[in-house]
């Protein structure tokens, strides 16, 4: 209770009970989407994914009520170059990483202070 409320909610990365949320434009770009939660999962990061057929604009106001810190939003370009596009919890800038760059960083990030 001491956390949130010290937090407002906003955890840090590595507490969050769910970390990232991977987000699809396109109902194309699924299997990448669960390509994504596979390898996060992987080096233990708590993800899932928002598959529903919703603007994006809506999935990433949803999550980003909710207060998950990290926002993968995935497309077409996306998709075939490899890449994701990553939002950070109160920040409106979108940055856009090689898929194995971007587990590499949110993986560090996982790593609990001492």
């Amino acid at each position: 209770m001491y956390l949130i409320e010290n937090y407002s909610g906003k955890l840090p990365f590595w507490l969050a009970p769910v970390q990232v949320a991977v987000a699809t434009i396109i109902s194309d770009a699924d299997e990448y989407a669960n390509e994504i939660i596979a390898k996060l999962s992987e080096v233990g990061i708590r993800c899932n994914a928002d598959l529903r057929n919703e603007k994006i604009s809506y999935k990433v106001r949803e999550h980003s009520s909710t207060k998950v810190p990290v926002i993968i939003a995935l497309g077409k370009r996306e998709q075939e170059n490899r890449t994701v596009s990553i939002r950070r919890m109160d920040s409106d800038k979108t940055e856009t990483y090689e898929l194995e760059e971007a587990i590499k960083i949110l993986s560090e990030e996982n790593t609990r202070p001492n």
